[in-house]
């Protein structure tokens, strides 16, 4: 049934797929290519993490912060 709405759609899907991959680097690669990128791959990893764990960190200060706001002018409004 897809097929008569949409001819391209495996060919669609896989080159959405490669295009996924290449963004988030995960190209195949020799197995000796690997062994020669173990180090830096590391390097990467640890430097993404760290740029999560600080977006999260932002991002649970900003709710607090609104958080603290919300209650202040509720708490305020009331008095």
């Amino acid at each position: 049934m897809l097929d008569t709405h949409s001819p391209n759609l495996t060919e669609s899907i896989r080159l959405l797929v490669r295009d996924s991959d290449e963004r988030h680097h995960r190209i195949a690669v020799p197995a000796t290519a690997v062994t020669a990128t173990v180090k830096p791959r590391r390097k990467q990893k640890l430097r993404n993490r760290q740029v999560r764990e600080k977006r999260t960190f932002y991002a649970m200060f900003l709710f607090g912060l609104l958080l603290g706001g919300l209650e202040l002018f509720i708490v305020l409004h009331y008095l």
